[in-house]
C-alpha cells in the first residue's frame, strides 16, 4: 500500500491503489484496502496526538502525575460495565440518562468523596519556623489613650498581643582583614621575629573565603544561578568578580570536595538497594558538529541516603556500565534502559533487576489525559499498590512488616493487573499506544514484581528522579558545560548537593563548614566518613537542617 506507511500520506497514490484493487479484486478488495489504510492512518494520528500532548505538557502543563478518583470515575463511566474493575467508583451523574426536560450543564461529574475531607480545618497560614531568630519590637499605646477617659487614672498593662511579620535582611559582602601579630625581643639582641600564622585557605593565596566559595557553587548547582547572574548579584553589593575568576574558584572548590565525593561513590556501590537514572548534559566540544555534544550525568541513590553522580561523554552501554562494574551483585532499580541488561546477565555477581512502577504507570497517565478510558483500569490498580505502600509508611512498618503487608494486600492487585494486561495484548493492535504501555509491563513483569521478595525494596524509582531534577532546571539557565573536565566537576558538586538534600542538610552551610575543615590539610582520611552529610547533620545547628527528601 503505497503512501499509507510513509511519513506524508500520498493521497493520489492511495486513490490509484484503491482503483487498481477494485479492478483486480472487486468491491470487497477495494474496501479491505481502504480499511487497512484508515487503520494505519488512525494509528499514526494517535501516535502524533500523543506526541503533541507530551510536548504541550512538557512546556505548559503540570508535572504531577497524580490521578484523582474523580478523574478515574469520569473515565470509568465511558467504559462498558463488564470492562470496569468491580470496586471502581463511577459517578452516578455520568451514567444516568437525562430525563425529559433535563438540560446538560457541561459540569464535570463528581465521584463519591474519598480520602481526607476538605474543610475549614485545612485552611490558615502555617506558623513561621521556630529556627528563625525573633526580634521583639515594643509597640506602646499612644500617650493620649493611656489615661482612662472616665476616671482619669493611668491604665495598667494586662499583657500583650503578639503578631509575627517575616522580614528580610539583605546579604552582605565584607572584607575580613586578617591582622597578624608580630613579636620581637625588646632588647636589641637580634632574636627571632615571630608572626602569627595565617588561617588556612581553600585556595592558596586566594582571596575568597570558604563562605563565598560555598555561595557560588551552591548557587550555581543547587539554586540554578549561572555565574554571569551571580556576577550581577555581587556587583549590587559592591564587588566586581569576573566570571572567569569564578570559573577558577568553582574548579578549585570541586577539587577540594573531591575526597568527599569519592567516598560517597565508594559507599554507594556498597549500598543494599541502588537506584539509577540519567539525564543529558550539553558539553562544548570543537570536534563535534555544531561545536557541542550530548554528555550524560548518571545518578545513583543508595538506600535513600547517599547519591553519587557520574559523568560520561556519551550514552552507550559501555558508559552506562563503567561505574556499576565494581558493584558485586545486589539490587539495581531502574527503568528498562537496555544499557543495563548486560549487568543482569553477566556470569559473575550479576545485579538483580528491580522495576519501577512510576515508569510503568506514566504512559497510562498520558493515555488517560488523551481520554483513553481503558487506561483508567490500570491506573486504578496501580493506585491500590501505592495505597498499600502509604499504609505501610504511616504504620511505621519495618522491612519484614512491609513485606508481609505487600504479600497480603498487593499480591492480589498484581494478579488482577497480569490478567488485564493479557487481555489487552490479546485484543489490541500491537502498534497502538495502549498495547505499547501494556507491553512494557508484560516485558518487565519479573522486575516489577520483585518488591514482593524484599520489604526493603522501594516500589518505584522516583527518589533518584527527584535527585536529578535539578540538572534539568539548571540546564535552562546555564545551558551547557564548557568541557568534559567541567562536566566532571559538575558531577562532583552534584554528588555533594544531592546527598545533602537526601539527608536533610542545607548544602550552603554544609559546603562552607566542610571546606574549612578540609582546607587545613590536617583532617585525617580515617575520619572522612564523619564529614558525610548523614553524619554531619548529627552535630549541625538546627538552622542547617532541612526536611530529608524521601
Amino acid at each position: 500500500m503505497r503512501g499509507a506507511a510513509s511519513k506524508v500520506f500520498d493521497v493520489s497514490g492511495a486513490v490509484a491503489d484503491v482503483g487498481r484493487a477494485f479492478r483486480e479484486h472487486g468491491e470487497e478488495g477495494a474496501l479491505a484496502l481502504v480499511q487497512a489504510m484508515l487503520e494505519t492512518l488512525a494509528r499514526t494520528n494517535a501516535a502524533l496526538e500523543l506526541d503533541r500532548m507530551r510536548l504541550l505538557k512538557k512546556h505548559l502543563g503540570k508535572t504531577s502525575e497524580r490521578v484523582t478518583d474523580e478523574q478515574l470515575g469520569f473515565l470509568f463511566a465511558m467504559l462498558p460495565e463488564e470492562e470496569r474493575p468491580k470496586d471502581a467508583l463511577v459517578p452516578a451523574v455520568a451514567t444516568a440518562p437525562l430525563e425529559a426536560g433535563d438540560e446538560a450543564t457541561g459540569d464535570a461529574p463528581t465521584a463519591p468523596p474519598s480520602g481526607k475531607k476538605r474543610g475549614r480545618d485545612n485552611h490558615g497560614r502555617k506558623p513561621l519556623p521556630d529556627s528563625l531568630r525573633r526580634v521583639d519590637v515594643p509597640l506602646a499605646v499612644p500617650a493620649e489613650e493611656r489615661v482612662c477617659a472616665v476616671c482619669g487614672k493611668d491604665k495598667v498593662c494586662l499583657g500583650h498581643d503578639v503578631s509575627e511579620v517575616l522580614c528580610f535582611k539583605p546579604a552582605e559582602l565584607f572584607v575580613e582583614r586578617q591582622v597578624k601579630e608580630k613579636l620581637a625581643c625588646p632588647d636589641e639582641c637580634k632574636g627571632e621575629l615571630v608572626t602569627a600564622p595565617a588561617p588556612e585557605k581553600v585556595i592558596e593565596k586566594g582571596r575568597p573565603d570558604a563562605s563565598l566559595l560555598a555561595k557560588i557553587v551552591v548557587g550555581k548547582y543547587d539554586d540554578f544561578e549561572p555565574l554571569n547572574r551571580q556576577k550581577k548579584f555581587f556587583e549590587r553589593y559592591g564587588a566586581s568578580i569576573p566570571v572567569s575568576t569564578m570559573v577558577g574558584w568553582v574548579a578549585a572548590t570541586a577539587t577540594a570536595l573531591e575526597p568527599i565525593a569519592k567516598l560517597i561513590l565508594k559507599l554507594v556501590l556498597e549500598g543494599y538497594v541502588l537506584q539509577a537514572d540519567d539525564t543529558g548534559l550539553k558539553v562544548l566540544d570543537e570536534k563535534e558538529p555544531g561545536g557541542a555534544k550530548r554528555g550524560h550525568l548518571w545518578f545513583y541513590v543508595a538506600d535513600s541516603t547517599l547519591c553519587a553522580v557520574v559523568y560520561t561523554p556519551d550514552w552507550t552501554k559501555e558508559s552506562a556500565g563503567i561505574f556499576l562494574t565494581a558493584r558485586k551483585g545486589g539490587y539495581l532499580q531502574a527503568d528498562a534502559y537496555k544499557g543495563w541488561d548486560h549487568l543482569f546477565t553477566r556470569e559473575e555477581d550479576p545485579l538483580i533487576e528491580v522495576g519501577c512502577w512510576a515508569h510503568a504507570r506514566r504512559p497510562f497517565v498520558e493515555l488517560a489525559e488523551r481520554g483513553e478510558a481503558r487506561a483508567a483500569v490500570m491506573l486504578h490498580h496501580v493506585k491500590k499498590l501505592y495505597a498499600v505502600e502509604r499504609a505501610a509508611t504511616e504504620a511505621g512498618d519495618g522491612p519484614d512488616e512491609r513485606l508481609a503487608r505487600r504479600r497480603r494486600d498487593s499480591a492480589p492487585v498484581l494478579e488482577a493487573i497480569a490478567k488485564w494486561i493479557a487481555e489487552v495484548l490479546a485484543k489490541e493492535p500491537p502498534k497502538s499506544a495502549l498495547a505499547g504501555a501494556a507491553g512494557y509491563i508484560h516485558n518487565q513483569w519479573t522486575a516489577l514484581t520483585r518488591f514482593l521478595e524484599d520489604g526493603a525494596l522501594p516500589i518505584d524509582n522516583t527518589l533518584v528522579e527527584r535527585a536529578l531534577r535539578g540538572v534539568g532546571q539548571g540546564r535552562k539557565n546555564f545551558l551547557f558545560a564548557g568541557s568534559d573536565a567541567g562536566a566532571i566537576r559538575a558531577a562532583t558538586i552534584y554528588t555533594i548537593t544531592a546527598t545533602c538534600r537526601l539527608c536533610g542538610v542545607d548544602p550552603l552551610a554544609y559546603v562552607e563548614d566542610v571546606l574549612r575543615k578540609l582546607s587545613t590539610g590536617r583532617w585525617p582520611y580515617a575520619r572522612l566518613r564523619e564529614l558525610l552529610p548523614d553524619q554531619w547533620r548529627k552535630t549541625a545547628p538546627a538552622s542547617a537542617l532541612l526536611a530529608p527528601r524521601r
